[in-house]
C-alpha cells in the first residue's frame, strides 16, 4: 500500500524532525500491525510531480491473514496458495 499526501517535507531540520515524530506517533498502530505480521512500513519524500510525502506499508499475505483471523477469535491456520 502506498499513500501520498501533499504536505511537503520541511526544509528546516528541527521542523522536519518534529513533523516526522508526529507522523510516526499517529501511525503507531500501523507500525504494530506491520511488526506483528513481519511486514515493513515507512514514509519519505514523494516522487510524484506535486511533491508531498509518501507513506508505504507492506505485509506478507500469509502472516496478515493469520493476524486478521486471530483478531476475529478464529484459530490461526496455514494458507494454501
Amino acid at each position: 500500500m502506498i499513500v501520498y499526501d501533499s504536505h511537503p517535507r520541511h526544509t528546516q531540520p528541527n521542523l522536519a524532525t518534529a513533523c516526522d515524530t508526529r507522523r510516526r506517533a499517529s501511525l503507531r498502530v500501523l507500525a504494530c500491525v506491520c511488526r506483528a505480521c513481519e511486514g515493513d512500513w515507512g514514509f519519505g519524500v514523494s516522487r510524484e510531480p506535486g511533491g508531498g510525502t509518501r507513506m508505504w506499508a507492506t505485509l506478507p499475505r500469509e502472516t496478515a491473514v493469520r493476524y486478521g483471523l486471530a483478531a476475529n477469535g478464529e484459530p490461526p491456520q496455514r494458507l494454501t496458495a
